[in-house]
């Protein structure tokens, strides 16, 4: 785990990283390691703005990964493989849906081979993006148009 003052991996490319997790555990050697184990997850995530932090579950290791506003996705690495779910509190505290598995049938590699895992998670910021701008009207001029003059009294025909 490197210091809070150095450079990371990642900065060094001149992409800002969002930052470290701010609790106690950073400060724990079992957390440092499993953080290290994860950097090839966490760093690229981090590269797009999300904070991340990675937990022991039950049997598998966790990466969190907050979006903008209160939306997270969790990373579960088990048996060689990802399941990572998408999660929207805002919009339904049990809302969740399934961004990529890999947990099913997993290949040799896929625990370690994060592109596929980025791509779905990238799908995901650009549906987000997307729907939370509003839509550009291309080719559309809105002229101003002036306001018709006040009526004045008494000026109403029969």
């Amino acid at each position: 785990m490197t210091s809070r003052q150095e450079p990371e991996a990642g900065q060094q490319q001149g992409r800002p990283l969002a930052p470290l997790p701010d609790h106690r555990n950073v400060f724990d050697p079992s957390w440092q390691r499993a953080w290290a184990r994860f950097g090839h997850v966490t760093t690229p995530l981090r590269e797009r703005g999300l904070s991340c932090d990675v937990q022991y579950g039950l049997d598998d290791w966790i990466v969190y990964a907050w979006l903008p506003g209160h939306d997270s996705v969790v990373l579960v690495g088990r048996q060689n493989g990802w399941l990572a779910t998408h999660q929207a509190p805002a919009e339904s505290p049990t809302s969740m849906s399934v961004l990529y598995d890999t947990t099913v049938s997993p290949g040799p590699d896929d625990f370690a081979d994060v592109e596929p895992l980025l791509s779905a998670v990238d799908a995901l910021l650009a549906r987000l993006a997307h729907a939370q701008s509003p839509p550009a009207a291309r080719g559309v001029h809105v002229a101003e148009v002036p306001a018709p003059p006040a009526a004045g009294r008494g000026t109403r025909s029969r």
